[in-house]
């Protein structure tokens, strides 16, 4: 389990994150606490490797057990903030299952391109 500070104010989130503090809740003891319920609810495994979950857009090319490290809000909290704080809202995912679907994956496989010419100092 991991070392939690004490909670020093009590926030309303829905308002918070309208406003646009999605980083502070990220940081906040609140989120600390239902990553932790949701790691535990799903056994600490990907669901998204595992076959369990998928958004209806990407799917995994192989059924796999990977450990998450990752919680991921099902509907983005920008979108939604009152499921902020709602376990049936998040999903465990591994680091690499989070960027497939976050579509953030094409650009770490990216080639760079060669320069056209040689440059010579």
């Amino acid at each position: 389990m991991k070392q939690r500070r004490t909670r020093r104010k009590k926030y309303n989130w829905e308002v918070e994150i309208a406003k646009g503090n999605t980083n502070k809740f990220y940081h906040s003891t609140d989120w600390d606490e239902l990553r932790e319920r949701v790691l535990t609810r799903d056994k600490g495994k990907c669901q998204f490797f595992l076959g369990n979950w998928n958004d209806g857009i990407h799917f995994p090319k192989v059924i796999k057990i990977v450990d998450a490290d990752t919680v991921h809000h099902i509907k983005s909290i920008k979108e939604r903030p009152d499921l902020a704080l709602d376990i049936n809202n998040c999903i465990s995912l591994s680091f690499e299952a989070h960027e497939i679907i976050e579509e953030r994956h094409r650009w770490t496989w990216r080639k760079k391109k060669k320069p056209l010419t040689k440059e010579r100092w």
